[in-house]
């Protein structure tokens, strides 16, 4: 790995169940992906780590201590939920356990306070009740995960899934997706207006298309505005978040 020949400050560990990542090398050492983590914190052009997407069975414990313990891993994890009814998960055949999911959060939050959670829902499984329904919204409640994905269930073709009975109609699930969706808005808008009057070191990303604005990524991957001229721009800076509504942030660079 030689990021300096790339000009790359961030790396991003990428799979649809990274933390489930181990290798073995010809001695038979084990190597998972907090040790990928602490091998690219030793990089000193590197300033950001992230990884996502992560199974809530994956986070080990020594997945959650590297939070704790490297500054360069941003306070920010996409861990997917897709439901808050046990039953529907186990109809998703998920192993997901929701006592253990928030075991993890809060262990993550006692490592370092400051994290905050994204996830993944589905809504309108199949057999998918409004009990099951009302629960995904309390999870998301409980959690307020400052960004989220949500979708209703569409059948994939030979699934089990699309074979069950009590398909929930189109209607349904447009119902509660609105509603859920409604929830997750309020709650990154309330993230993101918290962020007001805080300084965080930003990642540069580019120039909008007027020229006028500079687009910047903070640590928790919000989308951060700042109004200026110059293009000169360092990868990384300081900024004093200004204003703020559901989708980004407004800010201002500390000289």
């Amino acid at each position: 790995m030689n990021a300096s020949k790339t000009g790359a400050i961030e790396i991003c560990f990428l799979g649809q169940n990274v933390n489930g990542y181990k290798y073995t090398d010809e001695n038979g050492n084990v190597y998972r992906l907090s040790d990928l983590i602490k091998y690219a914190a030793t990089l000193p052009e590197i300033h950001r780590i992230r990884f996502t997407s992560s199974y809530p069975t994956e986070m080990t414990d020594d997945l959650i201590e590297m939070f704790g313990m490297e500054e360069k891993l941003l306070p920010f994890l996409n861990m997917p939920i897709q439901s808050g009814s046990p039953r529907v998960l186990k109809l998703m055949n998920r192993p997901d356990d929701l006592d253990t999911y928030r075991t993890i959060v809060n262990k993550l939050k006692s490592v370092r306070p400051d994290i905050q959670i994204s996830s993944d829902f589905i809504v309108g499984f199949p057999d998918e009740t409004d009990d099951d329904f009302e629960q995904t919204l309390n999870m998301a409640k409980e959690i307020k995960y400052i960004n989220s994905y949500s979708f209703k269930y569409s059948p994939r073709p030979h699934t089990v899934a699309a074979l069950m009975k009590n398909q929930i109609s189109e209607q349904i699930k447009s119902v509660r997706l609105q509603r859920l969706d409604g929830l997750l808005n309020d709650n990154q808008r309330e993230f993101n207006t918290s962020c007001i009057g805080q300084e965080m070191i930003c990642l540069f990303e580019g120039i909008d298309k007027t020229g006028n604005h500079l687009v910047f990524r903070t640590p928790y991957m919000q989308q951060c505005i700042v109004e200026s001229g110059d293009t000169n721009i360092a990868p990384l800076q300081k900024i004093k978040i200004t204003d703020a509504n559901k989708a980004s942030l407004r800010g201002e660079i500390i000289k």
